[in-house]
């Protein structure tokens, strides 16, 4: 009898370290990897691309893991519990992306971008909704739709202007009254892209800005270089002809006064806020530095401007861009 009892609590015993051993089980990946599920992954599939452990398939069909796989991205923790690891997945428990929207010039640009991050492939943002995306880090889930992300972005545009802009900053934007559409804050935005593909240079940002106030207050084209790169849909070119310069485009400000119709890229939050906050000048030219240091020379006459692109000309053919 005594001899029986020993056996059963041996028993006991091994039965208690194996459960625990079970219970504590963990994934044999060293360091954090993501595991990406489109939708319809089959089980088998998930094993696969696990390598799964006995331990991980028992539990997968214990918690019903097996019967149903929730599409999406998961990080999969340094030898991660099986246990946790099989309740996260049958719980659709995502780990989100950290998604960085930059300077996109194009919706097409944006699209692709989108399209190859994110689980849909659908991305079609069109050209009037382009100007609500603003560049910046966000978390989204891989599995975020396309109606998802735009509704996101409107959200985040409507809170840039009534929490960062505020009040005083939107009756700026009302009262510089860029074109004739009523919709300040879009003009705003075409404005601020057009700046921002001038210059990197935040400091010089209000006086550019200033520049194509004054020109469209006197019903002056704007003749900004950067929407004829846009226009011609190269924006590799180092040196505006004037064979670009007669490119018929809406988008043309050598050809067509006031604003082009949407945004020629999505501009950053400075150049946006030097829009708004413009310094008064009489500015009406500038043109790149012939020091080919990234800053401008402003001039208030055609005459001083003449001589400073020149001057900037003289540098281009020096340096052989052509």
């Amino acid at each position: 009898m005594k001899k029986i009892l020993i056996i059963l609590l041996a028993l006991l015993l091994l039965a208690s370290v194996g459960a625990f051993a079970l219970l504590h089980s963990r994934t044999a990946n060293s360091a954090p990897r993501r595991l990406f599920l489109p939708e319809g992954t089959s089980y088998q599939a998930l094993c696969d691309s696990l390598e799964a452990s006995p331990s991980f398939r028992l539990f997968a069909q214990v918690l019903g893991l097996d019967e149903r796989v929730r599409p999406g991205s998961y990080v999969v923790e340094a030898h991660m519990s099986n246990l946790a690891l099989v309740r996260k997945l049958r719980n659709g428990q995502q780990d989100p992306l950290h998604l960085t929207i930059g300077k996109f010039r194009t919706p097409q640009q944006l699209n692709e971008y989108l399209n190859a991050k994110l689980m849909h492939n659908d991305f079609n943002i069109p050209l009037d909704s382009f100007h609500l995306v603003l560049p910046d880090t966000y978390e989204f889930y891989w599995t975020a739709t396309p109606d998802q992300f735009m509704q996101r972005m409107e959200d985040e545009y409507n809170r840039f202007w009534t929490t960062e802009v505020g009040p005083q900053g939107e009756l700026r934007c009302d009262l510089l009254e860029l074109s004739d559409n009523g919709n300040a804050r879009l003009e705003t935005m075409i404005l601020a892209s057009i700046v921002d593909e001038e210059t990197n240079n935040n400091a010089e940002k209000t006086l550019i800005a200033s520049v194509y106030i004054n020109r469209l207050e006197r019903g002056m084209p704007l003749q900004a270089d950067p929407t004829v790169k846009y226009a011609v849909g190269d924006f590799t070119l180092k040196r505006i002809l004037n064979k670009h310069l007669s490119v018929e485009s809406p988008f043309n400000t050598y050809l067509h006064t006031g604003l082009p119709p949407a945004p020629i890229c999505l501009p950053s939050k400075a150049s946006i806020d030097a829009v708004i906050n413009a310094k008064e000048t009489n500015y009406l030219y500038f043109c790149a530095s012939d020091k080919m240091d990234g800053t401008h020379r402003f001039a208030a006459t055609l005459a001083e401007h003449n001589r400073n692109a020149a001057a900037f000309h003289a540098a281009l053919n020096k340096r052989g861009i052509r």
